[in-house]
């Protein structure tokens, strides 16, 4: 059995960065499907936005088994583990999202949700932005704040986009409606603070390494 005697410090920075692009992608791919949604091209971008987020689970799988053959890491072990699991998170919330849309069998877009996926796309810009700065532990203290604006936003679509849900239930249809819209708005909005998560732990790196 071959011992490796020598730590060895993975490229947890780069592989980061490849899942903060994941992100960024099933963000689009998710604005893509509300703009597509009617036609015919929704359910193959159902398929890729699946494929992103297997290749973000394969991904987050990885960086999970460096860390545990790793004797020597650039941040923190709880920070990477939170890292990867936070962006993996954010994946799973977007294509439930999109999953739902259709095993739902909704037949029009409801309240915010197109509100919600700009607010999620403006997220995964910044998130990618704050991961560039992560070797360097630069100051990303102005893109938290940019983040901090979006989330507060994002509860504010949810909670105006539930009300008017309720607020236009009149019969048992309705009613059905409701819980089906109310559980993709979660969905989204569920993304959108697992991305404030990502930066909340990004900034606590910045400044143990300051």
């Amino acid at each position: 059995m071959k011992l490796n005697i020598f730590p060895k410090e993975e490229k947890f920075f780069e592989l980061f960065d490849h899942q903060a692009q994941l992100v960024k992608k099933i963000c689009r791919q998710f604005q893509d499907l509300l703009d597509n949604f009617e036609g015919e091209d929704a359910s193959e971008i159902v398929k890729q936005i699946k494929a992103t987020e297997s290749e973000a689970d394969e991904l987050c799988h990885e960086i999970l088994v460096k860390l545990a053959r790793s004797f020597v890491t650039p941040i923190d072990r709880e920070d990477i583990h939170l890292l990867a699991h936070h962006m993996d998170d954010i994946l799973d919330y977007v294509q439930g999202a999109a999953d739902r849309l259709f095993l739902f069998k909704v037949n029009k877009l409801g309240h915010g949700i197109r509100e919600l996926s700009e607010i999620l796309n403006e997220c995964s810009e910044i998130l990618v932005k704050a991961m560039k700065r992560l070797p360097k532990f630069e100051d990303i203290s102005e893109l938290r704040k940019q983040m901090t604006i979006l989330e507060t936003r994002g509860d504010d679509v949810n909670r105006q986009a539930v009300a008017e849900l309720f607020a236009s239930a009149d019969s048992v249809t309705d009613v059905l409606e409701l819980i089906k819209w109310k559980e993709i708005i979660g969905c989204a909005e569920n993304g959108v603070d697992k991305m404030e998560d990502v930066l909340d732990v990004l900034e606590g790196v910045v400044i143990k390494h300051a």
